[in-house]
């Protein structure tokens, strides 16, 4: 006569098969492993609510900088103050920009408040998580880096500096003729403006629009402005 299997008492749990405990041990390693890759990566991450518009999640290296302590949920307002007062508009534009473009990435530099109190230079890669207008549900990813920290390697940081500025400036950039590319040269260089006159055989007065349409065109206000313009896009 075969034994009785012995059975569990009523209300308590089954014990977990061999297998399920196997599974169980498998997830707490991968979430072991993805949370030490999130707490020792040299970036912040974190996630934003933007239908409530505040910040639900960061990572440690993020928290650490900013100074928050963790299960902190920042409101809108909390956000805001932390920001320089010339970026406080940011992320009202990463809403309104990822609402029309769902699959883009919303970049932006803009300088936020540490720990210190001190602003400091960020740079930030931002896309939609989750996003579910039926179910209300509209959070975004930003991946930041902290761009204060000191370079080990900054061989290249001015030219990176004009080309990202170049990009940034083509559109407007492509607006100026041959002609007025000359003009900025000679401008950007400390030439006045009856010398450009001279120097390309044109009057005083036709110098004198195309720099006028010149800052029109390139959205200047002055002649220095003009300038430095042309020195940090390669213009000059």
């Amino acid at each position: 006569m075969k034994a009785d299997k012995k059975e569990m008492p009523p209300g308590l749990p089954k014990e977990p098969k061999k297998k399920d405990l196997k599974s169980l041990m498998s997830i707490q390693k991968k979430v072991l492993f993805y949370e030490k890759i999130f707490s020792e990566v040299n970036a912040g991450l974190i996630i934003f609510d933007m239908n409530l518009m505040k910040a639900i999640w960061a990572n440690d290296p993020l928290r650490k900088t900013l100074g928050l302590k963790r299960g902190i949920h920042l409101n809108s307002e909390e956000i805001t103050s932390m920001y320089h007062p010339q970026d406080q508009n940011l992320l009202l534009e990463m809403r309104s920009f990822l609402r029309s473009n769902r699959k883009e990435a919303f970049t932006a530099y803009y300088k936020f408040r540490n720990i210190s109190g001190e602003f400091i230079w960020f740079y930030t890669v931002a896309r939609i998580f989750r996003y579910d207008p039926t179910q209300d549900i509209f959070e975004v990813l930003g991946v930041t880096l902290n761009l204060s920290d000191e370079l080990t390697y900054g061989k290249n940081l001015k030219l990176f500096a004009q080309e990202k500025l170049q990009n940034t400036n083509r559109k407007n950039i492509d607006r100026i003729t041959p002609r007025e590319r000359e003009i900025v040269k000679y401008i950007s260089n400390g030439f006045k403006m009856r010398e450009i006159s001279e120097l390309l055989g044109l009057s005083v007065h036709t110098v004198n629009n195309h720099r006028k349409n010149i800052l029109i065109k390139l959205e200047l206000k002055n002649l220095a402005s003009l300038a430095n313009f042309a020195a940090e896009n390669g213009l000059d």
